[in-house]
């Protein structure tokens, strides 16, 4: 109706309704969809005090999904337009989301002064909330206090209730947990009464801490079932993942100091629940999907250590393989029509090993990190798979001497490497700022004060991931399935305490699961196209809206001639400048055996920026849509290549899950890619356009991918480029592919 008659206002207001109703409702693409609407209709009639309403819906939306930068970032800019037109009830609650507590202060200040008495309310719970995180006890009962005194005072039952729960999680937190049993005791009696199912649940699952906190274990579980079921009655699926979690890991800590296959039963029985509850889920239920994989995890990983300390070494695998391999590995048997799945069922994890009996001189090694020690598996084919289970208990304060945490030291060590704006040097990453030529003021770059950390991480690393099983890895070939926190190592480049690198003595190859890797070499023996390249080289981008603002994206000459290089190779005509369009690379893309992009590169998912279909110098700009290549296109599409190389900064990257990245390079291999070549960092395009030189030239002789890597990383080594992030930067995931490029139409080179 609105639309009807023309009422754009109110189309935007009911756009913002219904991201708020599918935000409700556990549908967080479509939420942000309709919100992202709302906002640009109402930057189209210049409603500035819906816009401000939107940004902060925005925020709200990714603050709850967990995407916290997202969340700051469009808080930030509601609150500067609430400042601009006074909106002062709606500055107070956008410091009130900015989470700080200088802000949070700010926004109780502003709303006494104005009478505010919800918002005030708000601002004593998050400061209360803010305090306890902080372990400022104390403080934290103040500010709940305050806040229960006012909500009394306004009548705002719902509100009491609330803040009964939170006094009840403080006082759990100080082990009191009587104190705790009382608080939780009158909220349920608020919630029963005003009939708050959610919040009765939420009580049952607290109650069920306190149980287990004071060892009562069937009472703990009791309190679990009964927060299940509601959940389950009032479809809360968020609700239901986390408490079958808690009833899995309950049963196991009740069980498992005397019995331990009993335990193991248990653990079994959840997993396969958490399995169900995943394939229940639909594509649009990212959030859902998110939240079972982080929680979810925690069942696998307490089974296979139980496994391994029964000395079930192969069995404590499959269960590790079951919880890396799920997402990805469906992924890929759609998309090769193969019937055969992983999932919960024991009877589907038998024999998963046996991959590694057609690699040939090659040995496996499969790496799991807990918070103390590093477990090893280490499978050799050779007639029979050779099997090896191995944990090395770290002492951090001993061994690194810097490391309190290691999932945190191997997410955070490599994190920040780019490259140094050296001259000749032109810059392949998408960054939140106008890209302009020669700009790096606000790039991270690898400086000679970082030089030493770099090279000491690279030493830690390898005294904690190789060191402790070199002894059994004499192969010339190793396939990695590394832990998801260890995506951005560069294993190559691992040195010893000779200084030697991993990568000079044996080739190189990772891969998310083994089942992943068993995935592509049963497809179908034609599924691949053994010929056809399609080779993309600076496309021309020009003026464009990125994340929404206007950026210059410069040209990329040495990406032009890394193309035109391989283009003259292989007989080929590259796709280069304004021809390189997003349309024109999806239109080639699903008919090639070789895929070859170099341009400009996401620094979050390794998206690719290509040509828009129709640049402009004017606005409106083109957006995302027009031009950015991203997971949601590849993963639209059914590739038939068997190599896809992304010659573009950051290509690598992704948002760490169980399964590893899940960046633009894991959609092209999910999509049906054999194996991906692919940057972990910020490239050094000079040095990129002589490493790609020697890697195809050994490519085009005969020689396989992962041989082609190896000797393109000798060579550039030998030859003037010896810095790590000159000849490190690329990781080839999956299969290990050959060409037999005289069966191509293309010309001998000279």
């Amino acid at each position: 109706m609105k639309k009807e008659i023309g009422d754009r206002r109110g189309e935007a207001t009911s756009y913002g309704d219904l991201g708020t109703l599918f935000q409700s409702l556990g549908q967080y693409d479509r939420a942000q969809d309709c919100k992202e609407k709302a906002l640009a209709m109402q930057k189209e009639i210049d409603d500035r005090k819906g816009e401000a309403i939107s940004y902060g819906n925005l925020g709200a939306l990714f603050q709850s999904i967990g995407q916290y930068d997202k969340a700051r970032k469009y808080q930030e800019k509601a609150l500067a337009m609430k400042k601009e037109i006074g909106n002062r009830n709606g500055e107070a609650t956008s410091y009130g989301h900015l989470g700080a507590r200088k802000y949070k202060e700010k926004a109780l200040a502003l709303q006494i002064e104005i009478g505010d008495r919800s918002g005030e309310v708000t601002s004593y719970q998050g400061l209360g909330t803010l305090f306890q995180l902080l372990g400022q006890y104390d403080e934290a009962k103040v500010y709940m206090e305050l806040a229960l005194g006012m909500n009394n005072k306004i009548g705002d039952k719902n509100g009491v209730a609330t803040s009964y729960g939170d006094l009840a999680g403080l006082f759990l937190s100080l082990g009191k947990f009587a104190r705790a049993d009382d608080y939780l005791k009158m909220a349920m009696a608020i919630r029963v009464g005003i009939g708050n199912r959610r919040g009765e649940a939420a009580d049952y699952g607290h109650l069920g801490i306190i149980s287990l906190r004071r060892g009562l274990y069937d009472k703990a579980q009791e309190c679990q079932e009964k927060a299940l079921a509601i959940h389950i009655e009032i479809g809360d699926r968020q609700g239901e993942i986390v408490d079958y979690l808690n009833l899995g890991c309950l049963s196991v800590l009740e069980v498992s100091q005397s019995h331990l296959e009993e335990a193991s039963s248990y653990l079994c029985q959840s997993i396969e629940k958490f399995d169900t509850l995943r394939g229940s889920l639909k594509d649009s239920d990212q959030f859902q999907i998110s939240l079972l994989e982080e929680h979810g995890a925690f069942p696998y990983q307490l089974l296979s250590r139980l496994l391994s300390s029964t000395r079930k070494s192969q069995e404590a695998l499959y269960v590790e393989e079951l919880r890396r391999a799920r997402g990805l590995a469906d992924l890929m048997t759609a998309r090769y029509s193969v019937q055969e799945q992983i999932s919960g069922n024991p009877q589907s994890w038998h024999g998963i090993q046996e991959i590694i009996r057609r690699e040939v001189d090659c040995a496996c090694l499969y790496i799991s990190v807990g918070k103390n020690d590093v477990r090893f598996w280490i499978l050799k084919g050779m007639g029979d798979v050779h099997f090896t289970e191995k944990t090395v208990s770290l002492e951090a304060n001993v061994v690194t001497g810097l490391v309190p945490d290691l999932d945190e030291f191997f997410k955070e060590s490599f994190r920040s490497l780019a490259i140094l704006p050296e001259q000749n040097c032109e810059d392949r990453s998408l960054d939140d700022i106008e890209l302009m030529p020669h700009h790096y003021d606000n790039r991270t770059v690898l400086r000679d004060h970082d030089a030493e950390d770099f090279k000491t991480n690279l030493h830690l690393c390898y005294k904690i991931i190789f060191a402790p099983v070199a002894s059994l890895l004499k192969q010339p070939e190793i396939i990695i399935v590394p832990d998801s926190c260890m995506y951005q190592v560069p294993f190559a480049a691992l040195a010893d305490e000779g200084g030697k690198y991993l990568s000079e003595t044996c080739r190189i190859r990772m891969v998310p699961s083994l089942t992943t890797l068993k995935c592509v070499q049963n497809s179908p023996p034609d599924y691949h196209s053994q010929t056809g390249a399609l080779i993309v080289g600076d496309p021309e981008v020009g003026a464009v809206i990125y994340k929404e603002r206007r950026t210059t994206m410069t040209p990329l000459l040495c990406a032009r001639k890394e193309a035109e290089m391989i283009g003259r190779l292989l007989g080929v005509t590259p796709l280069i400048g304004d021809s390189a369009t997003k349309h024109a690379v999806l239109q080639a893309i699903n008919s090639v055996s070789l895929i070859h992009i170099a341009a400009h590169g996401d620094a979050e998912r390794g998206e690719i920026a290509l040509s828009p279909e129709h640049p402009t110098l004017l606005p409106p700009f083109p957006r995302e849509e027009d031009y950015l290549l991203t997971m949601a296109d590849i993963s639209k599409t059914r590739l038939r290549a068997k190599l896809v190389v992304l010659s573009c900064c950051h290509s690598a990257r992704g948002q760490i899950r169980t399964e590893g990245v899940i960046g633009i390079a894991r959609a092209f291999l999910g999509s049906g890619a054999r194996s991906v070549l692919a940057a972990r960092w910020a490239l050094d395009d000079t040095a990129t356009e002589q490493f790609m030189t020697c890697f195809y030239k050994h490519l085009f002789r005969g020689e396989s991918a992962c041989e082609s890597l190896h000797m393109a990383r000798n060579w550039m080594r030998n030859n003037g480029y010896d810095k790590v992030s000159q000849w490190a930067p690329f990781m080839l995931m999956g299969d290990n592919v050959t060409f037999d490029f005289a069966t191509w139409p293309v010309p001998t080179p000279p």
